[in-house]
């Protein structure tokens, strides 16, 4: 039988009552017993988290970086196949989402998001995941309006010389296989690091049996050597490289190729004197080559009988400069500036059987080349209260390289804004109080209320890969400025922990996604398809940009409550709202009210446990309308979903679990999921659905 997910005013009792039971704080004494599985990720530090992306973690998560961010509240991840989803961070997506690798900006290649850029980043071969909601910080580059998501590799001087290292095996339903080998020589003066990890899996099923097209095939690996002769002083070099394929149920091609090479380097001094205590310069190189075909792991469809290919690819460069000063004891000012440089370009071929896409030239397409200047303070103004602050200016000039513009995959037109530049400079910044309310020995609590302003420059696949409702170019198209409030509690004590947050911003120029958006015929071009022009082809339809004027709010709310001993008791909540107030509807592609409840039995050496996600129906729908990564189509279903997990720690070095996700074999999907797109030999998908029951067994091992 399925579970029915609470009610709103059911959420609201479960809540309330879970925080009134909770409160009095007693203590049992004893350390708390870490954790084996991740099943939800808590707040910490008001709006940061940061976890451990070693620790096995349950929804099993795909290999890439969109899967690990699923378990923190106010995430959800939009599916498109088997892998390399696109994370939403409350309801927003794309370029309002910052997802940095080091400090290093990855972007994808492909118009239509098929590589986002945690398509390129492997977490379990990183060591810290750390996220940072709302416009609260500026020091990780522009435009960060919705957050900032920064996976990092462990940069201490090691302590003692010698081998360590880990390495995990995953097995699980669809086939799925993963390694992982991460394996470090160090002693007090470098560290050589060399890590390498794959991951495969075959077209899983959906809670009806229905097989899905989602096949995959990753792998990656990264060398970095560092040089640490004292205490203060590190120098460190690192390469990465990456490829893989993979199939997708949304849209008529698949990921043939997802070529990735990097290059970093980066230099930091600290302790330096007084006022000045620490230097940091980096720079980095990203390379891209992503293919994308109908025909290498799929069977052309009867009406694209013909092979095509498409090869975009994308160069990034940068670098940024850190300062950090302490003009007076309770004061730290951080002074910085980062720039990029990222150069996009296209080739393809509609007939690989006459015409070979590697045999022709790269087009380019676009050049967008961003500077910024920032400074961060941390006012330490008493023992129990902080200041925080921030501001950053950024330059960006982006230049128009295309001669025409396609209207479809067999049709284009001259292109209006060919070989135009654009200029501007936009700014953001942050102010956030912080105030502890401690009472020793029984609980902690920070308070806080924050605002922030972003403004954001339109990205590739808002600016050259869409039109505007006037124009065939959107080269013009306003940025976007996000004004956001925060406010929230975080609540820690020996047996209870807790976190609240809410937000609400007001955004103008919204960068709203608009499909089938009919517009007068281009006169000499090619109608895109039958079905999209009328019968004297007056008219077509077409995916545009539009500036509108938009409002969000939402919270999240998590807490751990230990019952006994050994009981652990685990929540969370996200909700999240949003208004088109240019045309009177709700904000689109927003996912609906979520709530997690996990039960945990721990022992010295093995754990079990259970988590219960309860999802809401969404009829909040604006059909047609969106980001750049999906549309609304439709309301959705509530959905209860199941499962357990147990683990199980033989010896320090050595962990074992294993578990079931989706146990009762529910079939459902995300709201934002996108839809399903005709593939031959497979049922077609109103929507694509979530795997059904899995079964996953994993091993770790340190050493």
């Amino acid at each position: 039988m399925r579970l029915r997910p609470l009610s709103r005013p059911s959420l609201s009792a479960t809540l309330c009552a879970a925080l009134a039971c909770a409160v009095p704080s007693v203590s049992m004494g004893g350390d708390a017993l870490e954790e084996m599985i991740v099943t939800a990720v808590r707040m910490d530090k008001p709006l940061r988290l940061v976890t451990d992306p070693l620790k096995p973690r349950q929804p099993l998560p795909a290999s890439d970086g969109a899967g690990y961010l699923k378990s923190i509240p106010g995430f959800s991840v939009i599916r498109k196949g088997g892998s390399d989803g696109d994370p939403v961070l409350r309801g927003m997506a794309g370029s309002r989402l910052s997802m940095l690798l080091d400090g290093d900006v990855i972007l994808g290649g492909c118009s239509n998001r098929m590589d986002p850029p945690t398509a390129y980043i492997f977490p379990e071969t990183l060591d810290v995941i750390e996220v940072i909601k709302g416009p609260q910080s500026v020091r990780y580059g522009p435009g960060n309006s919705a957050g900032v998501v920064v996976f990092e590799r462990d940069n201490q001087r090691p302590e003692e010389a010698g081998w360590s290292g880990h390495a995990s095996l995953l097995s699980a339903s669809a086939e799925r296989l993963d390694g992982m080998l991460d394996a470090r020589y160090t002693n007090r003066d470098f560290t050589l690091r060399t890590t390498g990890s794959s991951t495969s899996a075959e077209n899983y099923e959906d809670g009806d049996g229905t097989e899905v097209h989602s096949r995959y095939e990753r792998w990656t690996a990264q060398v970095d050597f560092a040089w640490t002769p004292d205490d203060d002083t590190r120098l460190e070099m690192g390469a990465g490289f990456s490829d893989g394929e993979a199939a997708y149920a949304d849209r008529g091609v698949d990921g043939s190729l997802f070529q990735r090479e990097a290059y970093s380097a980066s230099f930091e001094k600290r302790n330096l004197g007084s006022l000045l205590d620490s230097i940091e310069v980096a720079a980095y190189h990203n390379y891209v080559d992503h293919v994308m075909d109908n025909y290498s792991l799929r069977e052309p469809a009867a009406m694209m009988a013909s092979r095509m290919a498409m090869n975009p690819d994308r160069e990034t460069r940068g670098g940024r400069l850190v300062v950090g000063l302490t003009p007076a004891a309770t004061v730290d000012v951080t002074l910085g500036g980062d720039l990029q440089r990222n150069d996009h370009s296209n080739r393809s071929s509609m007939n690989q059987d006459m015409v070979d896409y590697r045999d022709l030239a790269r087009e380019p397409d676009a050049r967008f080349e961003q500077a910024g200047l920032f400074t961060e303070v941390n006012w330490r103004a008493t023992e129990a209260s902080r200041w925080l602050a921030g501001a950053r200016v950024d330059q960006w000039e982006v230049s128009d390289l295309r001669s025409e513009v396609a209207l479809s995959m067999m049709s284009s037109v001259p292109n209006p804004t060919s070989g135009e530049s654009r200029d501007q400079s936009l700014y953001s910044g942050f102010m956030r109080f912080e105030r502890d309310f401690d009472s020793p020995g029984t609980y902690a609590t920070t308070a806080y209320a924050g605002i922030g302003h972003s403004e954001r420059f339109p990205d590739y696949w808002e600016m050259i890969a869409k039109e505007t409702t006037d124009s065939v170019s959107a080269l013009g198209i306003d940025p976007e400025k996000t004004t956001q409030l925060d406010v929230g509690l975080l609540y820690n004590a020996d047996r209870f922990s807790a976190g609240l947050s809410l937000f609400y911003n007001e955004i103008d120029d919204f960068l709203l996604i608009e499909s089938g958006f009919e517009k007068p015929a281009v006169m000499g071009a090619m109608p895109m398809n039958a079905m999209a022009t009328n019968s004297m082809a007056a008219t077509r339809e077409t995916t545009v940009v539009r500036n509108i004027a938009a409002r969000s709010w939402g919270l999240e709310w998590d807490m751990a409550y230990r019952l006994t001993e050994r009981l652990r008791l685990e929540g969370s909540l996200a909700a999240v709202r949003g208004a088109n107030d240019s045309d009177g509807e709700t904000l689109p592609q927003l996912p609906p009210l979520e709530m997690r409840m996990g039960l945990t039995y721990e022992r010295s050496n093995w754990s079990a446990g259970m988590l219960w996600r309860a999802i809401a129906a969404q009829d909040r729908v604006d059909p047609g309308r969106g980001n750049i990564v999906g549309q609304d189509f439709g309301p959705t279903d509530s959905a209860d979903v199941l499962s357990l997990n147990v683990g199980w720690q033989p010896a320090a070095s050595l962990l074992v679990t294993a578990g079931v996700d989706n146990l009762l074999d529910a079939t459902y999907a995300e709201h934002i999921s996108r839809a399903g797109a005709t593939v031959q030999g497979f049922d077609q998908l109103a929507r694509i659905n979530e795997p059904g029951r899995t079964f996953w067994l994993k091993a770790s091992y340190s050493f």
